[in-house]
């Protein structure tokens, strides 16, 4: 019993350790790439989602399209906030119009996006090799 306690705790931080998010991360304000970040991403797009590493905690994607830094756009980036999914009418002092501002949020790989969700292929190696431990020991 102490054996298989050893090896579910080990088991269990290998995972903590690979779970970081992985989050389309860009901004259709970006002036050196500013076709990669549309409101709907195409076939053609080369950028892939990225680890979220620099957010503390970080466990959702979100796309959020509307009016921000100064434009009207696309984001995508990591949050350790779950920021819920709606969308507003926006009116800032001087504005002639209102303006759409939506924001979804996700917890799964690459979900900011359309794309299929796969599972890793280091989850699958660890479950594999947990199985096997526990079978033999």
């Amino acid at each position: 019993m102490n054996k298989f306690l050893a090896i579910l705790i080990l088991f269990i931080g290998y995972l903590r350790s690979v779970s970081c998010i992985l989050c389309y991360q860009c901004n259709s304000t970006d002036l050196q790439d500013p076709f990669q970040c549309q409101e709907f991403l195409g076939d053609d797009i080369d950028i892939q989602p990225m680890p979220c590493d620099e957010v503390y905690g970080a466990a959702y994607c979100i796309k959020h399209t509307g009016r921000f830094e100064g434009g009207i756009g696309t984001r995508r980036y990591c949050s350790s906030v779950d920021m819920g999914n709606y969308c507003n009418y926006i009116k800032q002092p001087g504005d002639q119009r209102e303006y759409r501002s939506c924001k979804f949020t996700c917890d799964t790989d690459g979900c900011n996006s359309a794309s299929i969700q796969t599972i890793s292929a280091s989850v699958l190696a660890a479950i594999s090799a947990f199985t096997i431990i526990y079978r033999y020991f």
